[in-house]
């Protein structure tokens, strides 16, 4: 998968890239990873991209001729799929992300100040996807955290495909973890996990996840179909 981040910040989205996992896929070729300065693209002659918003308004807006001759340049050697990160965008979750981890080249574009030129969005942008809402200075965190998640679908990615299994991998949040020692004056691991009985701890694992999920959660488990043995859990969650 190949990922072009549109930003006047690449050094934050590089060096971001050059560490942990991140790093190792890029040098197997799992991931490709390209940052584009729209200030390059820019027609004046200081690189100047932004400019006061016509009707008034706080702030600055991205110009559309730099971040649209920006993605222009890319789509002549990319098959791109473009998005713009903002919070009017469609909410970006596991779900999400599982619809995206077919497209093979994404093209992410990282606003600042007030905006962008709306005249972006409708001309060169495929979707618009927010992280959250909240409010942020820019747009490289949100498009860190989408190639991210993206990039942990990728086959080749995680060495042990097995730890791809977390919160949301199946639409329950995860279930507490333990290592060692057993005991401590800060706790005991539950017996259940050191028993040796797979088929308990497997039922003990899908029933701590059920139980964070009631109680962190539950809007996850409300369009869920539960199985005969996960009504019995939360049954028996709820008798306790």
């Amino acid at each position: 998968m190949k990922f072009n981040i549109v930003t006047i910040f690449p050094d934050l989205i590089n060096d971001f890239v050059n560490h942990g996992l991140l790093s190792k896929a890029i040098d197997k070729r799992v991931l490709e990873v390209k940052t584009w300065n729209p200030r390059n693209y820019s027609d004046d002659k200081n690189g100047r991209i932004d400019d006061k918003p016509f009707g008034g308004g706080q702030g600055m807006l991205f110009k559309a001729e730099p971040i649209i001759h920006t993605i222009n340049e890319i789509k002549k050697t990319d098959k791109t799929h473009v998005i713009f990160v903002a919070p009017h965008g469609e909410i970006f979750d596991q779900k999400k992300a599982e619809d995206l981890k077919n497209k093979s080249n994404l093209t992410i574009i990282c606003g600042r100040y007030e905006g962008i030129d709306h005249r972006i969005e409708q001309t060169s942008v495929d979707e618009v996807i927010s992280i959250g809402d909240f409010i942020m200075n820019g747009g490289e965190l949100p498009a860190l955290v989408i190639m991210e998640t993206l990039a942990r679908l990728e086959k080749g990615f995680i060495g042990n495909e097995n730890s791809l299994i977390d919160s949301f991998s199946d639409d329950l949040l995860e279930y507490p973890q333990y290592t060692r020692p057993e005991k401590s004056s800060f706790g005991d691991v539950p017996d259940v996990l050191l028993s040796g009985n797979h088929d308990k701890v497997r039922r003990w694992k899908l029933k701590e996840s059920l139980r964070i999920t009631l109680l962190k959660r539950p809007d996850i488990l409300q369009n869920r179909i539960l199985s005969k043995l996960e009504v019995e859990l939360i049954n028996e969650i709820k008798d306790e």
